[in-house]
Formats: structure tokens, C-alpha cells, sequence
């Protein structure tokens, strides 16, 4: 937000001149300023939204002055189109213009210069640095690594052939990397764990595990399905933070660096904290982890069925990055200050175009040229 209207609001916000649009304006700001908006939306954080807002103005200082990051409010699905549900409609209050960046050459709204389909790409790093492309292979047994046969299925999954009983012998790891419009790719381990991986992930795993522990390291989102074993315990390092299995389904999201642990069934704990299904651990720019206790677990794992999905409190950039992630794109926006309603969910095997379209009832408009999917707001 432009430092000069921020200041203007602010001194109407502490006169109690501020129009009931102004009012959402500056707490919506402040809630995405202060990433609360990747928290539980409720009174209590709008109430500390004010008295920050307050104590700011007390001080003198002001906020720091930073591109907006408009929160987009998601309605629920209400509304069925063959196999694509979405709702869309133009929201009802609109953002002060800023001046844009000459970031794109002159290309006119609409105008879909190439399309983009889901991609179909992985690679499986050796402990040797050798790599194999995984897609170019057929299915059957690929490779035998440090004694295990490891496995293609006909649908494209990575096999690492279950242990009767865990090796005692040099730890060797192997690395399975998705890239950017990569699609979606399953892992097998050898301890009969199941790792999903989304597109722009990675994981790190030991072929064989040792006698006395299970640890895998990941990047972007995975889904786990952890074999139980109480006597060697499983757990994920993601960065800083550690995810140890008491027997259960999770998902791990840290495309941001901040990682989101959504518990489906069973028991984790993450640092200090031992989850129960349906909450959320979260990573705060401090470090610090909090819970969500009431996770839309629906829209956690749309993405491992096949489904982009969007509620009420999506922001138009999360869903931008997820379609950007998808299809290998680069997203550059052009903000002309209007802010949107927007909900629903579609399949994401469906065309780039065909999003994109679907996405441009409310309002928006795209465009494609090359790598570059410009969003005009």
C-alpha cells in the first residue's frame, strides 16, 4: 500500500472518520502484513488487528510500507458445471490504484499466445550422483541399489522393494525430485511408507533404513502414509523442523518455507506439540509453531486428488502459485486495484486455458505468452 494513503487511513482509522470499506481495507492489510491471514480468521484477530492498528498510530511509526497483498475471500462450492464446480463473483469493496511496474511487454488482456497441460516429469538421484529420468524408463525393475531391487509400476509409481527386516549395513540415500509442472508422483519405501509428492517437490530417503530409526528429508508438499513400526521410529525433517510418526496419514505443505502440517489420522508430533486429526501446525515468521485445531483437510489434500480447491480464505496469490507450480509457469501480475470474490475447485489435469477461463468469470482477466501467465487484477 502506498505509504502516503496508508498514513491518510490511518489518521481517519484513529478519528473515527474511516468509511466501513476503509475499515476492511486496513484490517485486511494488517492481517496479510502480519501472515495472521495463514492463521484461523476470527473476532479475536480482528479485535488484535485493531490494537495493533492503534498502538501503531500511538507510536507514530506507521506499518511497514510493502507491496499489498490483497486478501480475496472465498465463497463455498454452490454451483455444478459437469465436473467443474466454481463460484465466482466480483467482490464488494475496491483497493486505491497504484502505480504499475513496466514488468510485461504490451500484450492485450485475454490474448492465450500457447496453452499448458499437467506435466509428467521426475528424477530419481543415486547415492553415486547418478541420475535417472523416471518417465523415459518402461515399467519393471529399474535399478538395484545397495542390494534392493527397485521397481516402475504400470502407473508410473517408485518402488523400493519392502525390507523383511531393517540393515545394519552403511546408509545409502537416493533423492526423488519432481520439478516445476512435473505432476504428481508416488514413492513406495523400503519400510512400506507411502510418499506423494506434489509438483516443485522433493524427497531424500535412506534405501535402507537403519536398525534403529526412520528419517526422510523433504522440500514443497508430500503426503505420508507411514508404516507403524513403534521400535524404529519414522520422522520428517523439513528445515528446521522435525515430524515424528506415532502411526498415521499426514501432509506436509512448506512450499513458503514456513511448514504447514495437517494431520488425516492417527498421531504425530511435531516439535513439542502432539496432533490429533483435523489440526494444522504452523510455522510463524518467528519460528514459533501454532495450531489450527479445525483444518479444511479437504482442501489440504485436493491437490493429491487430483483437484484444485479454494475456500473462503484462499488468496488470489496461493492460488496463483499452485497453478504456476502445476504448468511450469511464471506469474506476473498487473494490479489495477480491484479485489474479487472467488471459490470453487476443478480438476487440475484440465488445460491451462480451461482455468483459467473458468477463473475469469469473476472478473479477472489472464493472459499467456510463453512462460509468462499475466494476471490483470
Amino acid at each position: 500500500m502506498d505509504e502516503l494513503i496508508l498514513k491518510e487511513l490511518l489518521k481517519k482509522y484513529r478519528s473515527g472518520n474511516c468509511s466501513k470499506e476503509e475499515i476492511v481495507l486496513l484490517e485486511s492489510w494488517y492481517l496479510s502484513e502480519s501472515k495472521l491471514s495463514g492463521a484461523e480468521i476470527t473476532q479475536d484477530t480482528l479485535i488484535q488487528a485493531r490494537e495493533r492498528i492503534a498502538a501503531s498510530i500511538a507510536k507514530n511509526t506507521g506499518f511497514p510500507c510493502q507491496t499489498q497483498k490483497p486478501i480475496i475471500k472465498l465463497w463455498p462450492r454452490i454451483a455444478a458445471v459437469a465436473s467443474i464446480l466454481l463460484f465466482l463473483s466480483i467482490g464488494g469493496y475496491f483497493l486505491l490504484p497504484k502505480p504499475i511496474k513496466n514488468q510485461v511487454a504490451t500484450i492485450k488482456p485475454g490474448t492465450f499466445k500457447n496453452d499448458a497441460v499437467a506435466g509428467n516429469n521426475a528424477v530419481l538421484t543415486l547415492g553415486n550422483g547418478k541420475t535417472v529420468i523416471l518417465t523415459a524408463l518402461n515399467p519393471g525393475n529399474i535399478a538395484k541399489i545397495a542390494g534392493k531391487n527397485v521397481r516402475k509400476s504400470t502407473v508410473g509409481d517408485l518402488i523400493y522393494l519392502r525390507d523383511n527386516a531393517p540393515s545394519n549395513s552403511a546408509i545409502v540415500y537416493n533423492t526423488l525430485t519432481v520439478p516445476r509442472g512435473g505432476g504428481k508422483h508416488e514413492l513406495r519405501l523400503s519400510d512400506g511408507t507411502l510418499a506423494i509428492l506434489d509438483a516443485e517437490s522433493s524427497i531424500r530417503f535412506p534405501v535402507n533404513f537403519s536398525s534403529s530409526k526412520r528419517q526422510v528429508f523433504i522440500t514443497g508438499q508430500v503426503y505420508f502414509e507411514v508404516t507403524h513400526n513403534a521400535h524404529q521410529p519414522f520422522s520428517v525433517r523439513v528445515g528446521d523442523e522435525t515430524i515424528e510418526d506415532i502411526g498415521t496419514r499426514f501432509n506436509i505443505n512448506a512450499f513458503d518455507l514456513h511448514p504447514r502440517t495437517t494431520l488425516i489420522e492417527g498421531s504425530i508430533k511435531v516439535d513439542d506439540f502432539v496432533l490429533t486429526p483435523g489440526q494444522q501446525s504452523f510455522e510463524r515468521d518467528n519460528g514459533e509453531i501454532s495450531i489450527l485445531n479445525h483444518a479444511d483437510t479437504e482442501e489440504v489434500l485436493a491437490w493429491k486428488n487430483d483437484m484444485f480447491e479454494f475456500n473462503e480464505q484462499t488468496s488470489l496469490k496461493t492460488i496463483m502459485d499452485q497453478i504456476g507450480r502445476w504448468y511450469d509457469m511464471d506469474i506476473v501480475y498487473v494490479n489495477t486495484g480491484k479485489t474479487y470474490v472467488l471459490g470453487g475447485d476443478m480438476p487440475r489435469y484440465s488445460k491451462l486455458s480451461d482455468v483459467l477461463k473458468i477463473l475469469a468469470y469473476s472478473g479477472i482477466k489472464f493472459s499467456v505468452d510463453g512462460k509468462k501467465l499475466i494476471v490483470y487484477q
